[in-house]
């Protein structure tokens, strides 16, 4: 029998803004704070070049500054000057009394910060709370965790006449395959019927094969890549299929409106910020997944140890409370050193290297311990501090180097692991020899 779906309240807005980096919010705090007044031609003049991730964003889009003034309004931080004559971007901000209280709070404590933009966000979207206890619905005995599929990666057709947009045998295949190794990887992390995938894919396919290519050539045919094109189908059908208003094999939905919560181009924004929020981690170049990994670093509870949970003020329907997991490192000291070890063996006699990719370990290790990239850092950089210690008579070592992969394409997207706020991307753990144990216990 199915367990009764409890609905969300309404949102005030569906109208999220898409940029992911969460230092945008104090930063123009400080620069509403320190000129009297900002608009959207001051926030992009003043707003300054920033490293995201390992991408160089020289300035901001005037669509981010307008989406950021819009939800510093929403949060109840800025206040707009009456001038009816000049739209939301032209228009002077100022900052108000809350908005102070919260740019000292971004300063002190950036984590209390973190926390207190969780709370503004569910209280005008309600996307937050809803889309982990989403996960945990949809796999509740695999911890929430999710796989959306992606074409392999050695899987490359060649590129096809725009107007040639056939569901042809190759992408009906490589659609089944991609089904199937989800499956493979964890059977519990992807809920969806062979049959329902594969409409879902085809149906995506068919709406983007209907829209006109951005870029038309002046000579010769249009042409597209049908990987680039399958992919985007696949993760549009994932989206649909798994965060829809209504739970996938349910019948009831769970989001007020007939509009879904999200859908793949609100998707792309979320992910990110939920990462950067410590309430779920995701990667796209786990080692063992052809496609995105998602897990939630948090869960409704009735009541959690301090020492391993963080209370929000988020409540769920059903009146449970979210729960970041949030170990102390006391608590989680050895389970973290030993999986750490662990997983940089496997990855190290699968290369047969010593130094491995430190941001695969990390993904492996945030996956198998479900803690947030934040916390990994944290833990790392304890774990370089400690060793040797008897019960890891283990070297490490990590490296900056940045690799090529790191700096182009879809990899720029990778959030580095940081250490001292410098981003690190390679590890190697050794086993100490006796002698080094033998100093290690006098």
């Amino acid at each position: 029998m199915e367990e009764q779906t409890l609905a969300w309240p309404a949102p005030s807005s569906r109208e999220v803004a898409l940029f992911t980096d969460m230092s945008l919010y104090a930063d123009a705090l400080d620069l509403a704070l320190r000129n009297g007044t900002i608009n959207g031609p001051s926030l992009q003049r003043e707003l300054g070049q920033r490293l995201q991730k390992m991408r160089l964003v020289l300035r901001q889009s005037g669509r981010t500054v307008e989406r950021l003034l819009r939800e510093l309004r929403a949060f109840g931080w800025l206040e707009a000057r009456s001038t009816p004559k000049l739209n939301i971007t032209a228009a002077p901000h100022t900052i108000n009394q809350a908005g102070e209280k919260a740019l000292a709070l971004s300063g002190q404590d950036a984590r209390a910060f973190r926390r207190l933009l969780v709370v503004k966000m569910q209280e005008i979207y309600v996307v937050p709370g809803w889309f982990i206890a989403r996960m945990w619905q949809l796999n509740p005995s695999g911890q929430g965790e999710l796989i959306m599929p992606a074409p392999q990666s050695d899987w490359r057709p060649k590129s096809r006449n725009w107007n040639d947009y056939a569901w042809n045998k190759v992408v009906d295949e490589e659609t089944i395959s991609a089904a199937r190794r989800a499956v493979e990887a964890n059977p519990t992390a992807f809920p969806i019927s062979a049959e329902d995938w594969k409409a879902g894919v085809r149906n995506a396919w068919e709406r983007l094969s209907t829209l006109k290519p951005r870029h038309p050539g002046t000579k010769g045919p249009v042409s597209y890549s049908p990987r680039e094109r399958l992919a985007l189908a696949m993760r549009e059908a994932a989206v649909t299929l798994l965060f829809g208003s209504v739970p996938y094999s349910f019948q009831q939905a769970d989001f007020p409106g007939e509009r879904p919560p999200i859908y793949e181009r609100t998707f792309r924004g979320w992910c990110p910020r939920l990462e950067a929020l410590e309430l779920i981690f995701y990667t796209d170049w786990h080692p063992w997944v052809s496609g995105r990994l998602l897990f939630p670093t948090s869960v409704f509870r009735s009541s959690g140890s301090p020492d391993r949970f963080e209370k929000i003020d988020v409540q769920h329907p059903n009146g449970k409370c979210l729960y970041l997991y949030q170990p102390t490192w006391d608590t989680v000291r050895q389970t973290f050193i030993a999986t750490l070890s662990s997983v940089h063996g496997h990855l190290a006699r699968h290369s047969g290297t010593l130094y491995v990719s430190l941001l695969d370990v990390r993904d492996e290790v945030c996956r198998q311990l479900r803690i947030s990239s934040h916390l990994f850092d944290m833990f790392l950089d304890k774990t370089i501090e400690e060793l040797p210690i008897p019960e890891f008579p283990l070297s490490i070592a990590v490296e900056t180097d940045v690799r090529a992969d790191q700096t182009s394409g879809a990899g720029q997207l990778r959030r580095p692991v940081y250490l001292d706020s410098v981003p690190h991307s390679l590890v190697a753990l050794a086993q100490l020899p006796l002698s080094g144990t033998e100093r290690i216990r006098q």
